[in-house]
């Protein structure tokens, strides 16, 4: 149930508003001032305040600027204005102060009713996203998942998830370990999330954890083995994404492998009893065997130079 304040010293005004928000299921509370509003907007933490544009002791844009203060280290409630007149510089200095929204007198309080309701809305929709930055700040700090379960939640980490596969409303994670969670969640409440946990979707109802990807066998679409001893198909759209992250894994695996096996090669020739002619012989046939030729010539010139000379 949403929350209002209305700041109005009319009381009759005050007293038909409130009624009428009442019968739409609001819990309303009202203050006649300006220092009982601001005390009332602390304690009653609202939803929404709608408040008067001229008040006794001070106006409604001292108000607002007092409650914004007073609420520094809460989410500001949206504010609408109530007033008989307003002049263009006062709707600009309201807006600057945080002002939401102006509600003329007399008004009709079906208007008053959409006005708050597209207010609350637009409120939920932001406290929503940043309910949602919170939830994606504590998964990249832990690096699990939360999964329901039956008697509440798992937490899962990403490194132990295999593959993630749907069925229409629900998805099932398949673990390292063997076993298997039945969410009752679609794919797509988890996708982005996985995904930003390098985790790749290569059907419409399967995202996998790339790392456990063992072999891909070629086909149409073709499938791949995963580590699990599962295999799952690769759908004919996904399979040129799924291709150039495996050409990179490739390309980065074959340059480690070539670095470290040179390193062998060329500065343990000395322990091999063979000449530096030898090693370098036997390091292009490595490299051109992985297709790096053009990365063995960079990799000599970072070398220190041996004690004998190269040819």
């Amino acid at each position: 149930m949403s929350r209002i304040l209305i700041i109005e010293d009319n009381k009759d005004l005050a007293f038909g508003l409130r009624s009428n928000l009442e019968i739409e299921g609001y819990e309303v509370i009202a203050a006649n001032t300006g220092r009982e509003g601001i005390s009332q907007a602390k304690s009653f933490s609202p939803d929404l305040v709608i408040l008067d544009l001229m008040l006794p002791e001070m106006d409604g844009f001292e108000l607002l600027g007092a409650i914004n203060q007073r609420l520094k280290d809460e989410v500001i409630p949206p504010f609408l204005f109530l007033t008989a007149k307003v002049e263009k510089q006062d709707i600009r200095h309201g807006m600057s102060l945080g002002a939401d929204d102006y509600i003329l007198k007399p008004f009709n309080h079906t208007e008053v009713l959409d006005i708050i309701r597209m207010r609350l809305d637009k409120r939920e929709k932001l406290l929503h996203q940043g309910e949602d930055g919170a939830t994606k700040a504590v998964v990249n700090a832990f690096d699990k998942l939360a999964l329901p379960c039956e008697d509440g939640l798992e937490l899962v980490a990403f490194e132990n998830i295999v593959r993630c596969e749907a069925d229409r409303a629900y998805c099932t994670f398949y673990l390292i370990d063997g076993r298997k969670i039945l969410v009752s969640k679609p794919l797509k409440e988890f996708e982005n999330i996985l995904v930003s946990k390098h985790f790749l979707r290569i059907h419409k109802s399967t995202i996998i954890n790339i790392k456990f990807a063992d072999k891909y066998i070629r086909g149409k679409g073709g499938y791949l083995l995963l580590s699990d001893g599962s295999h799952v198909n690769v759908s004919a759209r996904r399979k040129e994404e799924l291709m150039k992250i495996l050409k990179s894994l490739a390309t980065n695996y074959g340059l480690a492998l070539l670095s470290h096996e040179l390193g062998h090669i060329i500065h343990d020739h000395s322990k091999k009893n063979i000449s530096v002619i030898e090693a370098q012989v036997e390091a292009d046939l490595f490299a051109a065997k992985l297709g790096f030729a053009d990365e063995l010539e960079n990799f000599l010139l970072d070398q220190p130079e041996s004690t004998e000379k190269r040819v």
